[in-house]
C-alpha cells in the first residue's frame, strides 16, 4: 500500500475574517476528497483554534509551544483586512508573530512557503480603535510586499476561489516522491492510469458457473450472420501475419468521453463516494473552450454529462472545473459527481410471451453493436417487445439502431482511429441502457470493407432470485460502419 504524505498548513489570521478561514477548511476538505488521494498526500490546517489552556510567559507563547516549531508546516497562510489582532510582548500582534516565526523557518530550512492575501473591500471603521488597526495592516502589507508576493481579493467567495486555484496549482507544480499510481506515467497510452471500478472479467473457471446466453430468436440480418461461439482456434505461429489483417482494441486506453467530447487523459482517480477527479490536458483551443463551458455557473446549478472512461458509463454532475498551467503546459482539473437519478435500478424489466428479460437484452446488444433487426415483430401480438428491446421507460437512453456509422460520420476521422471513440459510446449506451451491468469483454477491429469486428461478453444485474448466478451475454459478429 502507497505511504501516505501529510503536509501540514498553518492559518493565522485576526477576528476580522472569519468567513475566510471557515472557507479554508472547506477548500482543504474539497481538496483532500478530489486532487490530493492522486498526489499520495493529505492537508491537514492548523490554527489557534487548534490550542488548549495552558501556561507561560503570555497566551501566544503557550501558543507557540503548541504549534509547534514553523519547518514542520508546509505553508504559512497569512489574511488580513482590517485588523492585525492583539499586541504581544514580540510583535505587532499575534498574527505577525507567527508571521516572523514562519519567516525564520524559510530562512534556514527553506518552509514553510509563505502564502498572505489581503482583503481590499470596504468596512465602517467608525472607531478610532478600528482606524488605527487598519493604519497598521496598510503599514505591514506595505512591508510585507517589498519582500513578497501577495494577493488582494474582494470578497470572502472570490478568496474561497483564489485559494482554491492556488493549492491546486501548487500540489501539481510540487515534485510528487511519496505515491506512485498503479500505472506508471510511461504506460499511460498503452493503458489506463487507474484500476476500473467494475468488477473484472471472471476466470475461465468462473465463466463456467455463470448462466450464459448464447443463442436468439431469429433476426433479420442485413449481412451475413454472427457467430455466437466464444472459442476461437489459434493460427499457427507461421500464418499469423496473414489472418490478422488488422489491429483490434480491447480498451479505450486514456480516453474519456464527455458528452460529444473526447479528451485525453493525465489521470483518472475515482474515490470511495465514486466522486471522479479527472486531468485533462487540451490539445487545441477547440477542447480548451468545450472545458472551460463545464464550469458550473452556480453552485446550485450543476451541469449534467454524460460520461464513459475505460469500463464505466454514467450521467455525472460537474462538481468543478479548475485550470493549472506547468511549463506552459495547461491542465484541466474535472471534478465530476455521480447523478443519483442515473445509477437508479430498472423495476420494469419483464419476461414476455417466452422472452425473458435476459434474452431482451441480449437482443438490445446485437442491435446496438451488430446492427441485428429482430424478426419478431412479424409475429402476431408481439410488437411491443420492439420497445422492451429498444429499452424500459425508465432508462438513460433508448437503443434505436446501431450508433458506429453515424459516430463515424461525425468525429471525421480514420476508421483506424475511430475505434477507442467508438469502445466509449459503445460501454455507455450498454450500461446506461441497463443492457449490462458489467462489461466484461468488449473487442473491436476492423475488416476489410469498411467493417468492423466485434467480441462482446457482458454481466447482467444480478437477479431477484435468491442462489441464482448473474446471466451473461455473449456474442461475436460484424458490423458496417457505412450506410
Amino acid at each position: 500500500m502507497p505511504q501516505v504524505e501529510k503536509l501540514k498548513i498553518f492559518l493565522a489570521s485576526p477576528s476580522d475574517v472569519a468567513k475566510e478561514r471557515d472557507y479554508v477548511i472547506e477548500v482543504i476538505e474539497e481538496i483532500n476528497r478530489t486532487i490530493a488521494p492522486s498526489k499520495g498526500v493529505i492537508l491537514e490546517v492548523v490554527s489557534s483554534k487548534h490550542t488548549f489552556p495552558g501556561f507561560g510567559q503570555d497566551g501566544q507563547s503557550v501558543l507557540n509551544k503548541q504549534i509547534g516549531t514553523m519547518k514542520e508546516y508546509d505553508i504559512f497562510l497569512g489574511i488580513m483586512w482590517n485588523r492585525v489582532g492583539t499586541p504581544t510582548k514580540r510583535a505587532l500582534s499575534g498574527t505577525i508573530e507567527e508571521f516572523k516565526r514562519a519567516v525564520r523557518a524559510n530562512k534556514s530550512h527553506e518552509k514553510p512557503d509563505i502564502w498572505f492575501y489581503f482583503r481590499k473591500s470596504k468596512a465602517h471603521l467608525d472607531t478610532p480603535e478600528k482606524l488605527q488597526q487598519a493604519k497598521k495592516v496598510v503599514t505591514f502589507k506595505n512591508e510585507l510586499q517589498g519582500k513578497a508576493l501577495t494577493h488582494d481579493y474582494n470578497s470572502p467567495s472570490n478568496f474561497r476561489d483564489m485559494f482554491r486555484e492556488n493549492i491546486s496549482l501548487w500540489l501539481n507544480a510540487r515534485p510528487n516522491t511519496t505515491f506512485r499510481p498503479r500505472t506508471p506515467a510511461a504506460n499511460r497510452t498503452q493503458k489506463s492510469s487507474v484500476t476500473p471500478t467494475n468488477s473484472q472479467p471472471p476466470t475461465e473457471g468462473e465463466n463456467k458457473q455463470k448462466k450464459s446466453i448464447s443463442t436468439s430468436p431469429a433476426v433479420d440480418n442485413k449481412r451475413k450472420p454472427s457467430t455466437t461461439s466464444t472459442t476461437k482456434k489459434r493460427s499457427p505461429a507461421g500464418s499469423r501475419s496473414r489472418t490478422r489483417t488488422t489491429p483490434s482494441i480491447s480498451s479505450s486506453g486514456a480516453l474519456v468521453m464527455l458528452n460529444d467530447n473526447f479528451f485525453l487523459t493525465e489521470s483518472v482517480d475515482t474515490q470511495a463516494n465514486q466522486t471522479v477527479t479527472l486531468h485533462i490536458s487540451p490539445t487545441n483551443l477547440e477542447q480548451e473552450a468545450a472545458l472551460r463551458n463545464l464550469q458550473p455557473e452556480q453552485p446550485y446549478n450543476k451541469k449534467q454529462i454524460a460520461y464513459a472512461y475505460q469500463n464505466d458509463a454514467a450521467m455525472m454532475q460537474v462538481e468543478s472545473v479548475l485550470s493549472t498551467s506547468i511549463k506552459g503546459k495547461t491542465i484541466f482539473i474535472l471534478t465530476l459527481g455521480r447523478d443519483s437519478n442515473s445509477q437508479r435500478s430498472s423495476n420494469m424489466e419483464i419476461n414476455f410471451n417466452g422472452y425473458s428479460a435476459d434474452k431482451i437484452a441480449e437482443l438490445r446488444a446485437r442491435l446496438l453493436l451488430l446492427n441485428e433487426t429482430a424478426s419478431i415483430h412479424k409475429k402476431n401480438n408481439l410488437s411491443q417487445i420492439d420497445s422492451w428491446v429498444e429499452g424500459s421507460y425508465d432508462n438513460a437512453v433508448k437503443i434505436q439502431k446501431n450508433i458506429f456509422s453515424d459516430l463515424l460520420k461525425k468525429l471525421k476521422i480514420p476508421p483506424s482511429k475511430f475505434l477507442p471513440h467508438a469502445r466509449l459510446v459503445a460501454v455507455y449506451y450498454l450500461k446506461m441502457s441497463r443492457t449490462v451491468e458489467h462489461i466484461l469483454e468488449l473487442k473491436l477491429g476492423l475488416i476489410k470493407g469498411n467493417v468492423m469486428s466485434v467480441k462482446f461478453r457482458g454481466q447482467r444485474k444480478s437477479s431477484y432470485i435468491i442462489n441464482q448466478e448473474p446471466a451473461v451475454i455473449q456474442f461475436q459478429g460484424s458490423c458496417p460502419l457505412s450506410g
